[in-house]
């Protein structure tokens, strides 16, 4: 029972842990939110879904996939390079590791794992759910003008390019929802900040 407290005071960080994404009251995005919303967006497209997954399995790595950043933290996307990846994946690892050891339980690291990967059917959704999340983000904040403080526009130019949206052409309830989003959003951009989306044309980063 110990080992069951302390991984709950583990996973309690999540919700302490922020991610750079700006919510409708205008709060950072915690981690705990963003995987939250991550699993009621694979409730919502359920119904839609061509490729069939288990959804058991979808939800429960939706929820487990940045478990590690409770111990490892975060770090943008715009602040990556190779070393720093490489070390990220490393401290994710081990996070894992103590993790599933304090649990006596390898499905966790099994689930994480997988995810890692992206080879089955529930990984690749789960990864196209975590992409998404961001452009809900996006369409739900309160200002957008914080997005283009980083790194002269990377969130616009990547959110905004062709390769980023092919992600989600695997499964067409999801390249659906984000064209849906991503006209609301220029919409938004046009409208209150007088910015044109077609000025961003950028290359998606392979590991977004």
């Amino acid at each position: 029972m110990k080992n069951i407290v302390n991984f709950l005071k583990i996973a309690e960080k999540l919700e302490c842990e922020y991610r750079i994404t700006r919510m409708s009251d205008n709060a950072q995005q915690s981690v705990a939110s963003h995987s939250w919303n991550m699993a009621m967006t694979a409730i919502a497209i359920k119904p839609y879904l061509q490729n069939r997954v288990d959804m058991e399995k979808v939800l429960t790595m939706c929820i487990l996939h940045d478990l590690p950043e409770a111990i490892a933290h975060d770090i943008p996307l715009h602040q990556q390079n190779d070393v720093c990846r490489m070390n990220k994946k490393n401290q994710e690892s081990c996070a894992i590791s103590t993790i599933e050891e304090m649990l006596k339980n390898q499905y966790v690291s099994d689930c994480f794992e997988e995810y890692e990967k992206r080879i089955s059917s529930e990984s690749k959704l789960v990864k196209a759910l975590d992409r998404l999340d961001t452009t809900v983000q996006h369409l739900c904040a309160k200002d957008l003008s914080y997005v283009g403080e980083y790194s002269e526009n990377f969130y616009w130019k990547l959110f905004f390019s062709e390769d980023f949206a092919k992600g989600f052409d695997f499964e067409p309830v999801l390249r659906k929802v984000f064209d849906e989003i991503k006209f609301r959003v220029s919409e938004r951009l046009k409208n209150e900040l007088n910015v044109d989306s077609n000025s961003f044309v950028g290359v998606e980063n392979e590991n977004s």
